[in-house]
């Protein structure tokens, strides 16, 4: 109990290094428009929960990312993630691919994702609340 209540607290904190990184995220501005299809949309949400229970995940076009670790690299991280194609696989954690994802710090305000860079759409607080 107690170590689940440090865990809580950790979570929340606003110190934490992956808040830099929440939000939503593409390649370019035109990926930022609202379409529905394949772009390079990527959303970042290292405080997500799911069911009252720590759901960190980056989330593009048929590919969710469930994180199973994040490590500090640098001013970064590196995540240690499950990946799905499909959100039901997600949801029942069936028929997922392991892949490592590396989030830095860019220039202007931009992050890089595995070393291309991406800018900002929104900001987590300005996206509709996750399933």
């Amino acid at each position: 109990m107690i170590a689940a209540a440090g865990i809580v607290l950790f979570a929340t904190s606003p110190a934490l290094a992956a808040e830099p990184f929440d939000g939503l995220w593409a390649s370019t501005k035109k990926d930022c428009r609202d379409n529905d299809g394949p772009d390079s949309k990527t959303m970042i949400d290292l405080d997500n929960v799911i069911k009252g229970k720590p759901a960190p995940l980056v989330d593009r076009y048929e590919n969710h990312c469930r994180i199973d670790r994040k490590t500090p690299a640098g001013n970064g991280l590196v995540l240690s993630a499950t990946c799905f194609e499909f959100w039901d696989d997600y949801t029942k954690g069936v028929n997922g691919s392991k892949v490592t994802i590396k989030l830095a710090p860019g220039a202007n305000g931009t992050i890089k994702i595995d070393g291309k860079s991406y800018l900002l759409c929104k900001r987590k607080d300005e996206l509709p609340r996750a399933r």
